[in-house]
């Protein structure tokens, strides 16, 4: 059962401390961390170390950076298709500010110009069950989520946010599990799950944390609420989420069902820092 993700890859840097640091001073992190991460290298990481074949469409280019997340990739056996030129530097760097006393994270990115250098295989969906879009991506993600939808193959998008080009991809989306920030344009006074269900997904989440998750087929609505537990770093958690989310799809669990799992999944990864340490710590 392959996973095909499609969307971001970047290089974070991460550090754990006390309190977020003042502007012009030096403040000891208590625990740092550094390697892949990316909504969809996440998503992708996490479906493997579930069980799912998985393929990762992405951006990495040349360079250190790039050369070190291929490492984490092959180390966590995710096949990866580059679409970026070989030639450019181009893997975004982010650093990120944790502060596990406030349950908060900062993140600074990097959104370097990046242009696809490769077309779209038509047998791109090959073995594919379910195809997960961050968002990204969008000269690859639309025309393979167009052709998703022809072939009846399962389409979750994860919605941090509305970007420009959208609205070119949800109408080829079978499952939107968004965020509270993710607004349609022409939402108006309509809740979410309405407005983003209206666009042409036939289900519909959004998460929110800790808090119960809500979700709607257009029928039928209810929420979950996600296991509580002591979290010392939330970085990732929505990517494991999705990750695990379109695993459970592809095993061929119902969608009310996959939320559920996913919940529990993501849960488990905030109690470890980073977005890997997870791993090692549900397979002890």
């Amino acid at each position: 059962m392959t996973v095909l993700c499609i969307g971001r890859a970047t290089f974070d840097l991460g550090y754990s401390c006390p309190s977020y640091p003042a502007e012009d001073s030096k403040l000891s992190a208590t625990h740092f961390w550094a390697g892949a991460g990316g909504s969809a290298l996440n998503g992708a990481v996490t479906a493997r170390a579930l069980g799912s074949e998985v393929r990762l469409v992405t951006m990495l280019g040349r360079g250190s950076f790039a050369e070190a997340v291929r490492g984490e990739l092959a180390l966590y056996d995710v096949r990866v298709e580059d679409f970026a030129d070989k030639q450019a530097k181009l893997l975004p760097v982010s650093s990120i500010i944790v502060v596990p006393e406030g349950g908060t994270r900062t993140i600074i990115d990097q959104q370097p110009q990046q242009v696809v250098a490769r077309a779209v295989p038509e047998d791109i969906l090959d073995g594919v069950k379910v195809v997960y879009c961050d968002g990204f991506m969008p000269e690859v993600a639309v025309p393979v989520a167009r052709m998703a939808r022809e072939q009846g193959i399962p389409v979750v998008l994860d919605g941090g946010s509305w970007k420009p080009w959208t609205g070119e991809l949800v109408p080829h989306v079978d499952h939107a599990i968004v965020s509270e920030r993710f607004h349609p344009p022409e939402q108006g006074d309509a809740e979410i799950l309405a407005s983003v269900l209206a666009l042409g997904p036939s289900f519909a989440a959004i998460t929110r944390g800790p808090q119960p998750l809500e979700w709607s087929d257009g029928q039928q609505r209810g929420t979950i609420a996600p296991p509580q537990v002591d979290a010392v770093d939330t970085l990732g958690a929505g990517d494991v989420f999705h990750g695990a989310y379109c695993h459970y799809l592809a095993r061929g669990e119902g969608a009310v069902e996959a939320l559920e799992l996913a919940s529990a999944v993501a849960a488990e990864s905030c109690r470890y820092y980073g977005t890997r340490e997870w791993i090692a710590g549900s397979q002890a």
